[in-house]
Formats: structure tokens, C-alpha cells, sequence
């Protein structure tokens, strides 16, 4: 008799699908006997676990209905599940064994569902993981306990299949994303801490993706900076490095550093990098656009921006050519304050980085050993910088990425008041943060569909939560 978990991933609004996959999966006498014990996570029916599907009536006795065809589908095989649901008597976690239901009771924590031992009968408390990466989630106070968690990818959401078997207080087992099918009694290990937990929910991102809208191939545009050598080592770790485009698109002002950094990371990535000099086009834009202009038009930053879309306009062009994906870069330090150009470097169908900041980006490098081995030190050391003008760093614009950041934490994750801000960094420093925060708002709402590694990344600030931010004058 063994205990397994499915973690999925399962498919979102269909379960019909998911049910017919479970059926053939659970008569497979090789990998399941008897008396087994399987514990589904909560997207097991219908690939989500979005109160959208909790609470429409149509989709319950839609879940009715399919539990129905499961139990018969595994009437003869003698396999328990427990499986938690959402019906039109309420949500709950039903046992199913030989065609039969029983409703466990069920305890709602911060994040979760907990079932008692002596409801489950395997001996220990089980916990149904409702919980995304980053968001709130709650242990009870259990020394014996496993931890039940789905893989997959919804809305900028990740469930990473984060299970774990504690006993006596000591764990036992713990997966984070790497397995669809867990045995309690195998023993396995892995690192669960924050850098890690970041790193695989940006790879189970990037593979559902893709999976999900089709996509075999992505292109990445490489600069020689920090952001862009992170997207393609995750890209290559999902994908291959046969399927990743990498284009370094030059100008005049690109240093010779950042091309011998790009051409490093190809080598130890194993890509083929591709160069596209983007001054002609940029030039040719700018000829076009200087004649009509008025005589105290801002020319530098419109040529700035102008060799970004540039950029941007080389991507998607060969997105549209070749159907790959194209993979944004910016973080989520930069997104926040607006250190981006619509339509130029802010691209791309998803955006791994979005909710992590610049500051934190160099301690996954520094702890995840694949980035640390993968990523060229110079990258790592260098100051960034756009390279949109001669001799530009980003903090000719931006402060410290380390000061910036502290302030977005408190403001963005600590929902700190305006005043309390103030207080903390001083008056000045404080609103001139807040500002460039509440001012960056329209490109908040257009950037691509973030992977969310937070309780609040930047897509979720509504515009009531700037309200009162900024003192008066």
C-alpha cells in the first residue's frame, strides 16, 4: 500500500479532460495497486483553483456530474482518492473508493484546506494547497503533516507542485516542480528556499506557456546586461538552447564589454548568437520624424527610445516569421518606476522577470548554481545601463537599484502609507519615488502578462492605491 500525489499539470476548464487523463492514469497496474492511497491537489477537476470556478453554480454541477464519471471510471481498481472539490452543496474534500463518496471534514486555513489524520486514515494530516508562489499560506500546527500542491500556470499565477511530507517535525520529502507523480515512501529532498522556489516558478511558467498557446521555439534579444542573461538561461533550461533565437542588436553606443558579454553567455549557453545593427533603421526613423518636428522637441530622448523600438520592431519580426515567443526582460524595479519604452523593450508575450526586483535578481544569481554558473561574472559586476547614449548608466536616472528597491518593497508589498514613507526615507527621496510609481501606471497596464512571484506584483495596483500617496502642493 503506498500514498501518492498527482500533482498535474491538469487542464484549465476541462474537466472532462482531466477526468479522462486521471481514469487512464489510475488503471495503470504498473503504478498503482490496491489499496493505494492518491492524494489530488485542488486544480485536479477543473486546472485552476480561481474563485471564479468556486463559486459559479454551472460549473459545480458541472463538477457533480464529472466526479461522477471518475468514481465509475475507477469502480474496479481499488485505489482510494482523496480529492478536494468545489460541488453545489460547497466546497470540500470528498474520499472516493470502490464507486463510493464520503465527505472528510475540512478546516480552511490562509491558503489552503486541512484535513485531520483521523479523517484522512493514512495517519497524518493532509493540507490542500490553494496557495500560488508568493502568496500567504498558512501550516497548521502539525508535527505530522503532507503538504498536497498541483503544478501549472494561470493568469501570471504559478502552482509549482511544492509537496512535502513532515513527520515528528523533522521533513522527510519535499518536490518543487519537478514531478508530476510523488511517492510518500521514495524519501526525496529538495531546496525549497525563496532563490530556488523563484527560479523553477519561472521555468513551470515558461513550460506551460508554451505549452499551452503552442509555442516550440522563443527569441530573446541579448544585451550583455544582466536581466537579458538570466531570460535566456531560464529559456535554455526549459526549452534548449536549439530553440532559443538570441539576437544582440548593437548600436553606437554599445560597448565592446557588453558584446564580449554576450558572446560568453552564448558560448556557455551553447547558442547561436545573431547580430542586427539597429543604427541604419534607427537613422532612417529619425529623418523621417526630425523635419516635422518643433524646435524645442526633446530629439535625445526620442532617438533613445526610438533605437529600444527599433529593437523591439526586430523581435517580433522574427516572432511573426518563425512563430516563436518572445520573451520580455524587464524587472519588475524597473517596470515599477517606468524605466521602459512602450513598444520597444517592453515586448514579448511573457515576462519571467516582472515581479522580481533588480536587487534580488543578483541574489538568485548568486545562490541558484546553474545562474552562477552560467551567467559571465563581468555581468554580475558591471553597472547596468541602457546604452541609449554615449557613457549611460541607469543611475544617471534611477537611484541605486539597492535604495530604489527598498523603497518599491515598502511601498508595492507593504502597502506603506505616503506618510509613513516619508518618514522612513525622507520627504524629497520618498515622493519623488512615489511619483514616478503613480506617474508609470499607463505602462503598468500594457506590459506583458507577468510571472507573478509576490502577493502584489505590479499588474494587481489598482488606481486607488495611489490615492493620498503623494502629498498636496
Amino acid at each position: 500500500m503506498s500514498i501518492l500525489i498527482l500533482t498535474g499539470p491538469y487542464v484549465i476548464d476541462n474537466p472532462e479532460r482531466n477526468v479522462r487523463r486521471l481514469i487512464q492514469r489510475l488503471r495503470d497496474k504498473q503504478q498503482f495497486q490496491a489499496g493505494d492511497t492518491v492524494l489530488l491537489p485542488m486544480q485536479a477537476l477543473n486546472g485552476t483553483v480561481d474563485a471564479f470556478w468556486l463559486m459559479r453554480p454551472e460549473n459545480r454541477e458541472r463538477n457533480d456530474y464529472w466526479l461522477k464519471k471518475l468514481a465509475s471510471g475507477l469502480k474496479t481498481t481499488g485505489v482510494r482518492l482523496l480529492i478536494p472539490v468545489a460541488l453545489t452543496q460547497g466546497v470540500g474534500v470528498l474520499e472516493m473508493v470502490g464507486g463510493q463518496f464520503r465527505t472528510l471534514a475540512i478546516k480552511p486555513i490562509d491558503g489552503g484546506i486541512y484535513v485531520e489524520a483521523e479523517q484522512t486514515q493514512i495517519g497524518m494530516d493532509v493540507i490542500f494547497r490553494t496557495a500560488a508562489v508568493g502568496e500567504p499560506f498558512a501550516i497548521p500546527d502539525s508535527s505530522d503533516y503532507v503538504i498536497v500542491d498541483g503544478r501549472g500556470f494561470d493568469n501570471g499565477h504559478v502552482f509549482l507542485g511544492q509537496c512535502r511530507l513532515v513527520k515528528k517535525g523533522r521533513t522527510r520529502l519535499s518536490y518543487l516542480g519537478e514531478a508530476d507523480l510523488i511517492n510518500l515512501g521514495e524519501g526525496h529532498v529538495c531546496l525549497q528556499d525563496v532563490h530556488h522556489e523563484r527560479f523553477a516558478a519561472m521555468q513551470m511558467a515558461l513550460r506551460c506557456y508554451l505549452q499551452n498557446y503552442g509555442f516550440e521555439r522563443v527569441t530573446i534579444g541579448i544585451s550583455g546586461g544582466l536581466d537579458s542573461a538570466v531570460v535566456a538561461a531560464l529559456a535554455v533550461s526549459v526549452v534548449g538552447a536549439d530553440r532559443v533565437n538570441a539576437v544582440v542588436m548593437p548600436s553606437c553606443f554599445t560597448s565592446q564589454a557588453s558584446k564580449i558579454d554576450a558572446q560568453q553567455l552564448a558560448q556557455r549557453l551553447q547558442l547561436r548568437l545573431r547580430s542586427m545593427d539597429i543604427m541604419p533603421t534607427g537613422q532612417c526613423i529619425a529623418q523621417s520624424v526630425n523635419p516635422h518636428l518643433p524646435y524645442w522637441a526633446n530629439k535625445d530622448l526620442m532617438n533613445e527610445n526610438i533605437q529600444a523600438r527599433v529593437r523591439g520592431l526586430l523581435l517580433m519580426s522574427i516572432s511573426n516569421a518563425d512563430g516563436s515567443l518572445v520573451l520580455n526582460t524587464a524587472n519588475k524595479s524597473e517596470l515599477s518606476v517606468g524605466y521602459c519604452t512602450m513598444y520597444g523593450d517592453m515586448v514579448g508575450g511573457l515576462a519571467p522577470l516582472a515581479d522580481i526586483y533588480k536587487s534580488d535578481l543578483y541574489k538568485l544569481c548568486e545562490n541558484v548554481a546553474y545562474l552562477r554558473e552560467m551567467i559571465p561574472s563581468n555581468i554580475l559586476t558591471k553597472a547596468p545601463s541602457a546604452e541609449l547614449r554615449e557613457n549611460q548608466k541607469d543611475e544617471d536616472s534611477l537611484p541605486s537599484y539597492t535604495e530604489l528597491d527598498a523603497v518599491l518593497k515598502d511601498l508595492i508589498e507593504g502597502a506603506m502609507s505616503g506618510k509613513r514613507l516619508r518618514k522612513k526615507y525622507g520627504a524629497e527621496f520618498a515622493n519623488k519615488i512615489c511619483k514616478m510609481v503613480s506617474s508609470s501606471q499607463f505602462k503598468h497596464h500594457q506590459a506583458p502578462l507577468a510571472v507573478c512571484l509576490t502577493g502584489r506584483p505590479i499588474c494587481a495596483l489598482t488606481p486607488e492605491f495611489f490615492h493620498g500617496l503623494l502629498t498636496q502642493t
